[in-house]
């Protein structure tokens, strides 16, 4: 009888720990990378700085509202490009790529942004 009651305690605890894994790696499989794509149009009487101020509030937002519709999103990457439409020129000016549990820690696009100083340059702007 001891010998059967261990053998069945064997085989709940593989069952238990094959569910548990396979609970990880359909987690793992379920979570996703939001990508967001944002044009700014380039106002030649406000400054870069100015500029990348905008987008760094469109960034932030853009992250807050792709974390908050949804809870399997595990990364957000959002590219702010500024757009020149009277040259017809466009760069990107930053991009923030950021984890949900780095987002919760420190909701700071300064952060986790990367930036393009060349994209004043490319678009003209004083």
């Amino acid at each position: 009888m001891t010998i059967k009651n261990k053998s069945h305690i064997s085989l709940s605890l593989l069952a238990a720990i094959a569910f548990v894994s396979t609970l990880s790696i359909a987690g793992a499989a379920i979570a996703e990378r939001r990508e967001v794509d944002i044009r700014l149009l380039v106002n030649q009487n406000e400054g870069f700085t100015v500029m990348t101020r905008k987008a760094e509030i469109l960034a932030r937002s853009a992250a807050q509202r792709a974390f908050d519709s949804d809870f399997l999103i595990s990364d957000v990457s959002v590219k702010v490009t500024a757009q020149n439409p009277i040259e017809d020129k466009a760069a990107i000016i930053l991009q923030l790529i950021v984890s949900r549990n780095e987002w919760v820690s420190r909701p700071d696009p300064k952060i986790w942004a990367t930036y393009f100083p060349m994209a004043q340059r490319l678009l003209g702007i004083k």
